[in-house]
This record gives C-alpha cells, structure tokens and sequence, in this order.
C-alpha cells in the first residue's frame, strides 16, 4: 500500500506544476492581457481562454485566432504552444483575412 500525500508533496506537485508554466500576451480589440499556458497544451486551449476572458460571443468567437508577434502567421489550434510560440510573445487574437484583406 503506497502512502497518502502529505501537504508538502502537495504543495511541491503545484510548485512544479507553476514552474513548468509559460506565459503569453494577447492582444484583442486594443486591449492586452497576459495568459499562463502549459507548453505541452494545444494552441487552442489558450485561444478558447482569450476568447472567454475577453467575452467573445456569437459567430466572432469562431472567426478569431491566434496570431504570432508578426500578427501574420497564424497560430495552429492542433499543435502545442511549445512547438509554436516562444514564452513572452506578443500574440494577436484576431479573424483570419484572406490576401486582398478581406474577411476569410
């Protein structure tokens, strides 16, 4: 029988669990706020939380994404953060626009 956690095991597991998190800026409508992250979780994760704390409702809410510190490349909702974004970027939560600007 293996033996229960104590509350420092606890605290320890929590301690490295927020030593493995990233953070991120994002960018939306011209407000920024900063977002934790775990590396190894997808992309969208992170975009669905933007999209709740900045209240995006309705169809917007499937139009915007995530874009890199170049505001041009677009951030893949199916990869990790860790294979996608550098911790500390500037992202840009924004839709999609096709080449001649207009709305995808």
């Amino acid at each position: 029988m293996s033996p229960l956690p104590t509350a420092t095991d606890e605290t320890s597991g929590e301690q490295q669990a927020a030593q493995h998190k990233q953070t991120v800026q994002i960018a939306f409508n011209g407000m920024n706020a900063s977002f934790e992250y775990d590396p190894e979780h997808k992309a969208e994760q992170v975009r669905v939380h933007a999209l709740d704390h900045y209240d995006v409702r309705g169809p917007e809410r499937h139009q915007d994404f995530l874009f890199g510190p170049d505001n041009q490349t677009e951030i893949k909702d199916d990869a990790t953060m860790a294979s996608q974004v550098e911790p500390g970027s500037q992202l840009y939560l924004r839709p999609r626009t096709a080449p001649g600007g207009a709305l995808q």
